[in-house]
């Protein structure tokens, strides 16, 4: 009986260890908590949480990135990993201040007029300070922690070399372990990159600052550089708190928030479907910690301010005394104006109910990695969309969802548009929201609309109109040859020349199992003949040693191969038991 890991007193990792220290210490905490293995497998995800702890930031990092990562791992492991906290001291103000200048080339005086010393957060890659422009402008200012760049691809590099163990590991039988290694080191060395963020900022505050209560904080990409980040001081709470405010309500039946509630839902899903629908730029990790919100008083700049105006309305409207505001930029999806087409085409299939219909669409926008058998994934795509027609909001587990979902396609080597998969954690995690604020709006509901208005307004009417003539002119030039052609399918099926031909799924499965069957017969059939003959040599010729050793080597070799069948078949089995 194995014994659980127990939660550790202290993180042992320790910076500044060498190369080869620092890999003993990975392989090291690996083993203990079984890392490789549970990952690969999906399993005990406290003892990986465990084990990440204990690496020190870079793995805290990567946990943090795996909790929205439901595409990758299962909701289990994003939920626990979702407990890790960043157990990293905050670096002195003279090294901070040291940073800044190296990095702008300024002293910190010819920047600010005021920066707070202390910290208000603290995190694996770096610490956040508030500060006061020298025009009087409220700010944010996000230091790397020095030397983090190299800790990072020293322990990415460390992980990568540890991932040969893997050999020693049954065959996944839910993730590919190196792809999510990859894809990890992606993640991370963009957010090193400050100016990655600084661009996705920028983009994004001006593709949605001031839509309707959206608040976006500008960036100073001219005070920022690769590891500062400054970014406009924007006071708020996290929407986290509301929800809770509105959990407790709903436990009371107080109805005070309805408005408010239904607002901020509607508010939300639509600016997300525009991001999508219009800009092709979205922001992919919407979490409630990434969203404030803002109630404003009377005596606050802003509280009578007007939205545009609406069809029908010939003033504008007044804006209600709150905002939404949006954090954190470091990762953002894009969508190309052809992979927004098939998007659309899958919102417009669902609509339909039609699992072909919507297995065509996933597929169109998906890539193919080995042969497809389509029905086989058709037929493995039914229960889940089966289950989004027949449930209401509440009840659909849309981390699982997404997670059965990638793992299918996987299963039948289609390669989900890694744009696409990010799109549906993070519109599953919008709608996790949603769902608090307003139980009864779907964003899939809202979804159809923006989708229908996006093909209206991309239909290009003369080419459809072109490419329906060509095959109208077609069908005219084939229409005469069909009486011969009908008349010679007569003939031919009258002599008796006709040949169907049959498809059926797992085509290729069936070949192959039948394959090993018939050279197992055979096997059979030559190990019968060759005990049948080592009998009759050792029988007729007892007295010639000679021909006995024949015979008796004929003898063991056909013990050898039985052994070795047997030992093969056990094995088989006991790798289906273990997988099951």
């Amino acid at each position: 009986m194995t014994t659980q890991p127990t939660e550790p007193t202290a993180p042992t990792w320790q910076a500044n260890q060498n190369r080869h220290t620092r890999f003993r210490t990975i392989v090291g905490v690996l083993r203990k908590y079984n890392v490789l293995s549970n990952l690969a497998r999906q399993k005990h995800p406290q003892q990986v949480r465990l084990a990440f702890e204990e690496l020190g930031p870079t793995f805290i990092k990567i946990g943090q990135i795996l909790s929205s990562r439901t595409d990758i791992v299962k909701p289990s492991f994003a939920n626990e990993f979702k407990k890790l906290q960043d157990n990293v001291k905050s670096d002195p103000f003279d090294i901070v201040q040291q940073t800044i200048e190296t990095q702008t080339g300024q002293p910190l005086t010819a920047m600010f007029a005021s920066f707070d010393e202390q910290p208000f957060a603290s995190a694996s890659m770096g610490q956040t300070h508030h500060a006061v422009l020298l025009n009087g402008q409220k700010v944010v200012v996000k230091v790397q922690h020095p030397g983090i760049d190299a800790e990072v691809a020293l322990d990415i590099s460390l992980f990568e070399r540890a991932l040969p163990l893997l050999r020693y590991i049954p065959e996944s039988s839910v993730i590919d372990l190196r792809e999510m290694v990859a894809e990890i080191k992606r993640s991370l060395f963009n957010e090193l990159d400050t100016s990655i963020e600084v661009k996705n900022g920028a983009r994004f505050y001006r593709l949605n600052n001031h839509d309707d209560i959206i608040r976006v904080p500008r960036v100073y990409d001219n005070y920022s550089t690769q590891k500062v980040l400054v970014n406009q001081y924007m006071a708020g709470t996290s929407i986290q708190h509301f929800m809770a405010t509105l959990n407790a309500a709903d436990e009371v039946d107080d109805h005070q928030y309805d408005d408010e509630r239904r607002y901020l839902a509607q508010t939300l899903v639509a600016n997300f479907l525009k991001q999508v629908f219009e800009d092709g730029f979205f922001h992919a990790d919407p979490h409630p910690g990434n969203i404030l919100l803002r109630e404003l008083r009377p005596q606050d700049m802003g509280y009578h301010e007007t939205g545009p105006r609406k069809a029908g309305h010939l003033t504008k409207p007044t804006l209600p005394p709150y905002r939404l505001i949006y954090l954190d930029f470091g990762m953002m999806g894009s969508i190309s104006p052809a992979l927004m087409d098939g998007i659309a085409n899958v919102v417009i299939a669902v609509t339909t109910e039609n699992t072909r219909q919507v297995g065509k669409a996933i597929l169109a926008i998906s890539n193919r990695t080995g042969e497809v058998d389509e029905e086989a994934f058709f037929s493995a795509l039914a229960p889940f969309l089966s289950q989004y027609y027949n449930s209401g909001l509440g009840d659909i587990d849309f981390q699982g969802l997404l997670f059965e979902m990638v793992k299918v396609c996987r299963t039948n080597n289609i390669q989900v548009n890694p744009a696409v998969t990010m799109l549906g954690k993070a519109f599953g995690t919008i709608e996790g929201i949603v769902e608090t604020l307003d139980p009864s709006l779907s964003m899939m509901d809202v979804a159809r609309p923006f989708a229908r208005k996006y093909m209206r307004e991309h239909f290009n009417f003369r080419s459809e109109l072109e490419d329906g003539a060509l095959a109208t002119l077609q069908s005219l030039r084939d229409a005469p040859k069909l009486p011969s052609r009908l008349l010679s399918a007569l003939d031919t099926f009258e002599n008796g020349q006709t040949r169907v031909n049959i498809v059926f799924s797992h085509r290729k499965l069936f070949i192959d199992r039948i394959d090993s069957m018939v050279n197992k017969i055979v096997l059979a059939v030559i190990l019968a003949a060759l005990i049948v003959g080592s009998s009759l040599l050792v029988q007729s010729h007892p007295d010639n040693n000679w021909i006995t050793n024949i015979g008796i080597f004929g003898y063991v070799t056909a013990v050898v191969v039985i052994i070795g069948l047997a030992v093969g078949t056990l094995h088989a089995w006991f790798r289906h038991w273990r997988h099951k």
